[in-house]
This record gives structure tokens, C-alpha cells and sequence, in this order.
């Protein structure tokens, strides 16, 4: 399978031009399936998300790369929310959900903007994991996004992965 980038226009002009969901010069399927957890155009829209926002690209391609590993995880939902005080109407972050039914609000939160991401964990949550990528946040008590885990580098979009995992079984239960 074949993940198409580029703007939404772009990619809805393909899908136009080419009336399928294959790629005929390569011969594979673009991810466009009405059942997949982002398709192509909702790919294309974060991707300018990510990229409008980051201060480098480095940032970008950490971002992207946490969120691709996200949706390979399954059963994530993955998308912006809605804002009235930016320029496009979107937040300034990417919001992790479980596909389930949503007894819960996203379990993680991250910012193109500097790779910033928050979890729905806790210190007990993490608690035997010895991992240097992770901080907290100082909250009330009961505040369940405690734990951070800033995109710094290739090891810490791995760990950031896993805690997604944390995360996603905690919501769940």
C-alpha cells in the first residue's frame, strides 16, 4: 500500500484525474479506503498541518513520524480539532483518540509547533518504566494529562509510541 502526499486539492485532483484508488503507475493502492483509519486526504490535511506549524523540518518529520506510528498501532483516530482564533480554524495540535466508542477525551495531545506532547497518564500510570525521554507536568491532583514526552529525537518518537500504547489500553478498560 502507497501513502499519498501532498496538499488536499492535490490529492482529491489526482483521485479525479485518475477515477480509482490505484496508483496506475506503480500498480499499488493508495491508502484511501473509506474503512481506514486516516485516508489519503485526511493524511494530506494533517501533513499540512504538521508542516505549516513546525518551526523546522525536523520538528515536521518527528511529528509525522510519531502520527504514522500511531495509526499503524490500529484503531486510533488521529486529527486537529476546531479553533475560532486561528487563521484556518484548526488548533494548534493533533489530537490521538481510540476509535471506540469515546468514553474519554483524546489520550494524547501534540504540537507541531515544537513537537510538544502530552498524554492521558499519570506518574503511576508510568511508574516502572525508566525511560529519560518523559517528564511531567506539574497539575492539580486527579488531573489525568500528567505525563510528557517531547519529540526530541528518533528514540523519543519510539517512546512516545509505546505510551500511546499505555494510554490507549488505559481508555480501554
Amino acid at each position: 500500500m502507497r501513502l499519498l502526499e501532498g496538499t488536499p486539492q492535490e490529492i482529491a485532483e489526482f483521485l479525479r484525474l485518475t477515477g480509482t484508488d490505484e496508483d496506475h503507475d506503480s500498480g499499488a493502492p493508495a491508502e484511501v479506503a473509506a474503512d481506514a483509519p486516516v485516508d489519503a486526504l485526511e493524511w494530506a490535511q494533517i501533513t499540512d498541518l504538521v508542516n505549516g506549524r513546525a518551526r523546522s523540518s525536523e520538528i515536521a518529520k518527528r511529528v509525522l513520524d510519531f502520527l504514522r506510528g500511531v495509526v499503524d498501532l490500529g484503531n486510533v483516530e488521529i486529527g486537529p480539532g476546531e479553533s475560532e482564533r486561528t487563521h484556518d480554524g484548526r488548533t494548534d495540535y493533533v489530537m490521538v483518540h481510540d476509535a471506540g466508542i469515546r468514553r474519554f477525551g483524546a489520550v494524547a495531545y501534540v504540537k507541531p509547533r515544537n513537537g510538544g506532547l502530552t498524554l492521558r497518564l499519570t506518574k503511576e500510570d508510568v511508574a516502572d518504566l525508566n525511560e529519560p525521554n518523559v517528564s511531567y507536568r506539574d497539575v492539580r491532583p486527579g488531573h489525568q494529562y500528567v505525563v510528557n514526552c517531547p519529540l526530541r529525537d528518533d528514540e523519543s518518537v519510539k517512546t512516545a509510541v509505546r505510551l500511546v500504547q499505555l494510554a490507549l489500553k488505559k481508555v480501554r478498560e
